[in-house]
This record gives structure tokens, sequence and C-alpha cells, in this order.
């Protein structure tokens, strides 16, 4: 791959770290069942991070906003319960792992 290339895809996954993980810390954060769209929210965060995650190698936060992605699942199949442990579990690993990201 083309070093422009390269860094090109490195600050796109960036920004959508800036973009998406926040929203997700906050979700993680809240108290009483989250609304279908914010679950539906939740997921496409979860799931595009998961995704460029791969392109930039960031296999490991790749598995773990996997991992989000189906905790929040088993979430949207409950929808009148809080958010489960295992979700504000994987944020906060995904926020560990993504956290050099959100630097300069």
């Amino acid at each position: 791959m083309p070093d422009d290339l390269a860094v090109a895809l490195r600050e796109a996954f960036r920004g959508e770290v800036h973009a998406r993980l926040p929203r997700l810390e906050l979700l993680s954060r809240s108290t009483g069942p989250p609304s279908a769209a914010v679950l539906a929210e939740a997921l496409r965060d979860a799931h595009s991070l998961a995704g460029s995650a791969v392109v930039v190698g960031e296999l490991g936060a790749a598995r773990s906003a996997r991992s989000l992605e189906a905790a929040l699942d088993r979430c949207r199949q409950s929808p009148s319960e809080p958010l489960a442990a295992s979700v504000t579990a994987e944020v906060d690993r995904l926020a560990g792992l993504l956290a050099p990201w959100l630097g300069a």
C-alpha cells in the first residue's frame, strides 16, 4: 500500500474514533433502557469501528468492537432492560485500546 494511502486511512480512522467512541462511552454510562434508535446507532458505531480497525491493523480493537457489537445486539433483543454490564465492560476495553487514536 502506498504511504500516502496508509496515512489517509489512518487519519480517517482517527476521525472515526473521535466521532464514534464518545457516543459509545456516553451510552455505556447511561441508566435505564436505551431507545431502539440509540441501540441501532451504537450497533453501527461498533460495527464500523470493528471494520475500520482491521483496515489499519488494530486487530485487538477490532475483536473488542465485535464483542461490543454482540453485547449490544443481545441488549436489542431485550429492549426493556438496562444495558448489560458486558456492554460497559466492552466499551471500556475498546476505549483503552483506541486511546492512542484520540491523541493529536
